[in-house]
C-alpha cells in the first residue's frame, strides 16, 4: 500500500466526517434529516444556514466544515487522478 492509497483513504474518511458534521449540526438546529440518504439536499441546507448565521463564530465553525469538505472532495478527485497518471 502506498501513500497515495493512505491519502485516498484519509480523503473518505474526511469526506464522511464532514458529512456527519453537517448532518448533526442541521439535526441540532431542528432540520429532518436521513442518516443515509439526501446528502446534496442537506449540504444544500447547511450552505445557507451558513450564510443566514448571524453569531460570527458559529458562522466560522460552519465555515470550517465546508471548507474540510472541499479539501476532501479535491483530495478524492486529485489522489486516484495522480494514481492513474502515475502508472
Amino acid at each position: 500500500m502506498s501513500w497515495l492509497h493512505i491519502g485516498l483513504i484519509g480523503a473518505i474518511v474526511f469526506t464522511l466526517h464532514s458529512f456527519q458534521q453537517i448532518k448533526m449540526t442541521l439535526k441540532d438546529k431542528g432540520h429532518h434529516v436521513d442518516m443515509m440518504t439526501g446528502w446534496l439536499d442537506d449540504y444544500r441546507r447547511y450552505k445557507k444556514l451558513t450564510r443566514e448565521e448571524t453569531d460570527e463564530t458559529l458562522r466560522y465553525k460552519y465555515q470550517r466544515v465546508l471548507n474540510g469538505l472541499y479539501l476532501a472532495l479535491a483530495g478524492l478527485v486529485f489522489i486516484p487522478l495522480i494514481m492513474i497518471l502515475g502508472r
